[in-house]
């Protein structure tokens, strides 16, 4: 006799749903990742209630990075395994120069997501952890998710975006679906801490409206991160000690590593020259 399924808590459990074709209990757990609605019931009642979130930050020291592969630098297209290959070596020190612009974005979205996890918490008091370490030794991955969520029938992961109106990277371009690097990293986390579901949440900075996009574990996206970049630069770095090649492109200009990167600095020199000429052409 069948035994019946009572949740979809990892992937194993996914992968068994879809086999005996439960889509009701895949529905039925899929739709609690959603928890946009819960969340603004929790907002109206702030309001109703003449409450004020309080949140507590302070002055941080930034820590170095932990040597080893790192999702959210995986995730990014085009991929680059030198980079991959430095953060897991250490062999080339990450150089950053000071951009006052850089550094009031990366602390808005730091408060934004800390308001976020405040108001998670007091929601979900006992069903939330912010800022889940999730390590996976065999693969060197090191990284934290925004939250991991454990209900009675289900687990997700949850990452937070923040994300403004306009640009390439802007508001509109998720209104349809997440985008394709934020999937990607939701999956490493997914695959190393054995998670069927995620949720990507963006948050926006200038209209303080949000979008999710509740998404299912893929496999096949899993395997292609897996075999096409983890496993050679894990190979490379802690068994080999052979350097990866670089890939250089649009994004080298912003590469903590462009130092150290001979492909890199001829591809910024390139497009130095490329602009120079087109400078002169235009007089």
């Amino acid at each position: 006799m069948k035994k019946q399924m009572d949740g979809i808590r990892t992937i194993s459990d996914l992968s068994q749903a879809q086999m005996l074709g439960e889509q009701e209990l895949i529905d039925a757990c899929f739709a609690q990742v959603s928890i946009l609605p819960d969340l603004r019931n929790y907002l109206k009642w702030l309001f109703d209630n003449g409450v004020t979130t309080e949140v507590h930050s302070k002055l941080q020291r930034r820590k170095g990075r932990e040597l080893g592969i790192h999702p959210s630098t995986i995730c990014k297209t085009p991929v680059c395994l030198l980079k991959i290959y430095y953060e897991c070596t250490g062999k080339v020190d990450p150089l950053r120069e000071y951009d006052q612009k850089s550094q009031v974005t990366f602390d808005i979205g730091t408060l934004m997501h800390d308001t976020m996890q405040t108001w998670l918490t007091d929601m979900f008091e006992g069903q939330i952890k912010v800022e889940a370490p999730l390590k996976n030794k065999k693969l060197h991955i090191t990284g934290h998710t925004d939250a991991l969520f454990t209900f009675p029938s289900t687990r997700f992961i949850l990452e937070l975006k923040s994300i403004k109106e306009g640009g390439n990277y802007g508001w509109e371009r998720v209104q349809l679906k997440p985008m394709e690097d934020n999937v990607r990293q939701a999956h490493v986390y997914m695959a190393i801490e054995d998670v069927p579901f995620a949720n990507v949440l963006y948050m926006g900075k200038n209209n303080s409206d949000y979008k999710e996009h509740p998404i299912m574990f893929n496999n096949a996206m899993w395997e292609g991160m897996l075999h096409n970049i983890i496993e050679p630069v894990v190979e490379a770095a802690y068994n080999k000690g052979q350097i990866m090649p670089a890939n250089p492109g649009w994004n080298c200009k912003w590469c903590d590593f462009l130092h150290g990167c001979d492909a890199g600095r001829r591809k910024q020199q390139d497009a130095k020259r490329a602009t120079s000429r087109t400078s002169r052409v235009g007089r």
